[in-house]
């Protein structure tokens, strides 16, 4: 009879603290690995849906372009257009070296922290872009004076007066302001000679990308767009089926 209890006891003991370990690391893996396919198929799903469908460009209308590094996507409008005149608020005195404002300018929106730390891919960091998808850290905008968008890989679009009204009023909206009601400048160094950083009035969000950034921006406009973009490829993807 003791013999049948030492062996019970034998095969019925508890796990290891190691075993135990391993099997947490296990099921969080796992975890890690539903999410993450879950999350790709939903923006395939919703990539794959475009909102203002019936979208179609206007002749003679204001030049707008969506260009791509090929992960992060920015807006880039005329410098100055119609009643719009961007160097007001963005200074070529803001830029690193920037004699006098070019003809177009980008805004790119995303993490502060990301910006900052991340000049280029070569710099990306693990915990930087953790931090990034956590949704601590505070949101910042790219504002960079460019000569021609035609010099990267980006797609024009032409909308009407009153699209590019609006769509002027999002990316406005997009920044912090301070008591003059002015944008405020981040604490980040630029990248080039002809860009500056101004803090967001939003932050990154693992479902608010800096690409579902540029579909928000384009949605509001009333330019075709996919429902969800947290990737770059959907916005392509919708936009080369805009009718011309």
């Amino acid at each position: 009879m003791v013999a049948r209890a030492a062996t019970f006891k034998h095969r019925y003991r508890r796990p290891s603290a190691i075993t135990l370990l391993l099997r947490a690391i296990g099921w969080l893996a796992a975890v890690l690995i539903v999410i993450s396919a879950t999350y790709v198929i939903t923006a395939i799903v919703l990539g794959a849906i475009p909102v203002n469908a019936s979208f179609a460009e206007t002749g003679n209308g204001v030049p707008i372009y969506v260009r791509t590094n090929g992960v992060h996507a920015e807006l880039i409008l005329p410098a100055r257009a119609g009643n719009t005149d961007w160097t007001v608020d963005y200074p070529s005195a803001h830029m690193r070296s920037l004699a006098e404002p070019l003809e177009w300018v980008a805004f790119g929106w995303g993490d502060r922290g990301f910006f900052a730390h991340t000049p280029t891919w070569a710099d990306l960091k693990p915990s930087t872009a953790l931090m990034a998808l956590s949704g601590l850290g505070p949101g910042a905008l790219h504002v960079e004076y460019i000569a021609s968008p035609r010099s990267y890989k980006a797609r024009e679009v032409l909308v009407s007066p009153e699209q590019y009204g609006k769509l002027v009023a999002f990316i406005r909206a997009s920044f912090e302001r301070d008591a003059a009601g002015r944008p405020r400048r981040a604490n980040v160094p630029g990248y080039f000679s002809s860009d500056a950083f101004y803090d967001a009035s939003s932050g990154y969000k693992f479902w608010y990308t800096c690409n579902d950034w540029v579909r928000k921006a384009l949605t509001e406009a009333g330019v075709r767009a996919p429902l969800w973009a947290p990737f770059d490829t959907a916005l392509f993807y919708q936009l080369q089926k805009i009718n011309k």
